[in-house]
C-alpha cells in the first residue's frame, strides 16, 4: 500500500516506532512522517511543551504517543524505560535515533571530561537504548529495524569536530557491526548522515562560526542546505517494511556537498 502524497511504503496498524529527539528538527520530522504514514510514534525529547506542539501537527494524534525524559539523567535505567514504554505502548517494530547536539571542540581545547560526555549522548545512549529495543521482549519478531542519525562529520568532519566526528564514526561502526549480529533475526540497523540541515543545531552552529561560515558552506551544497523533512522521507523508508533486504549501511545525505 503506497501513501498517496509520498510514495513511500506505509505501515501495519500494529507498528509502533521509538523516536528519540522528536521535540523538534529531524526527530519531530521522522516522528511526524511515521505518523503520517500509519505508525503508531512514540516521541522522546526534553521539553514537554516542544513535544506536545509536535503532536499537535501530528495527522493522527491518538497514535502520537509523549515519553519525555533526558536519556543522560540515568543511563543505567533506560533498558527498563524502554521496557516500561513497550508495556504501556506496544512491542516496537522500529527505533529511530535523533536526539543529539554539535559541539565544535578544536583539537588544542580537547579534554576528556568534556569528550565523554558527548560520546555518553551520541554513542553510548543510543547503544544502551538500542540494546533494550532489540531485547525479545519488546519487539515484534522478524519486523524490527532501527535507524541511527549519524553525521556527515563520521565520514568527512570539518576542523573543530574532533570529539563529534569521532562519536558519530563510532556509531555508525558499531552500527554496522549490530547488524551483522541482528541479521539473523531479521532486524535491520542503518545510520543515516545527513550534512547540514536547517535544525536548532543548525542555528547554534551559525552563532558560533558566524554568517562567513554559512555563506561558504552553503556555496559548497549544490542542492542547497537540508531541511529535516529531506531526511525524514528516508528514515521512514529504511523503517518500513520496504527496506527489509537493507542493513549495515551508512548513507550519506548532503546535497552533493561531499558528492
Amino acid at each position: 500500500m503506497q501513501d498517496q502524497d509520498t510514495g513511500i511504503c506505509s505501515f501495519d496498524a500494529d507498528s509502533v516506532v521509538l523516536v528519540t529527539g522528536a521535540s523538534s528538527g529531524i526527530g519531530a520530522a521522522i516522528a511526524l512522517k511515521l505518523n503520517a504514514l500509519g505508525a503508531a510514534v512514540i516521541a522522546n525529547g526534553t521539553n514537554v511543551p516542544r513535544l506536545e506542539a509536535v503532536r499537535e501537527r501530528a495527522r493522527h494524534p491518538d497514535r502520537f504517543h509523549l515519553a519525555p525524559r533526558d536519556l543522560l539523567a540515568d543511563i543505567d535505567q533506560l533498558a527498563s524505560w524502554v521496557k516500561e514504554l513497550c508495556a504501556r505502548h506496544g512491542k516496537l517494530s522500529g527505533l529511530a535515533i535523533a536526539a543529539g547536539k554539535t559541539e565544535t571542540i578544536p583539537f588544542a581545547a580537547y579534554e576528556r571530561a568534556r569528550a565523554l560526555a558527548l560520546f555518553d549522548l551520541l554513542f553510548h545512549v543510543p547503544l544502551e537504548i538500542a540494546k533494550a529495543a532489540v531485547d525479545r521482549r519488546n519487539c515484534l519478531p522478524g519486523r524490527m529495524k532501527i535507524v541511527f542519525i549519524a553525521a556527515a562529520a563520521s565520514i568527512a568532519p570539518n576542523k573543530g569536530q574532533i570529539v563529534y566526528g569521532a562519536a558519530k564514526a563510532a556509531l555508525a561502526c558499531a552500527a554496522r557491526c549490530m547488524s551483522k549480529e541482528l541479521a539473523p533475526r531479521g532486524i535491520c540497523v542503518n545510520c543515516i548522515s545527513p550534512g547540514l540541515v536547517r535544525t536548532a543545531m543548525f542555528d547554534e552552529t551559525v552563532a558560533l562560526l558566524g554568517e562567513d561560515f554559512l555563506n561558504q558552506e552553503a556555496a559548497r551544497y549544490p542542492l542547497g542546505i537540508g531541511d529535516p523533512e529531506d531526511i525524514a522521507g528516508l528514515a521512514a523508508f529504511l523503517l518500513s517494511p520496504a527496506a527489509r533486504w537493507m542493513t549495515g549501511q551508512n548513507l550519506l545525505v548532503d546535497g552533493g556537498r561531499l558528492g
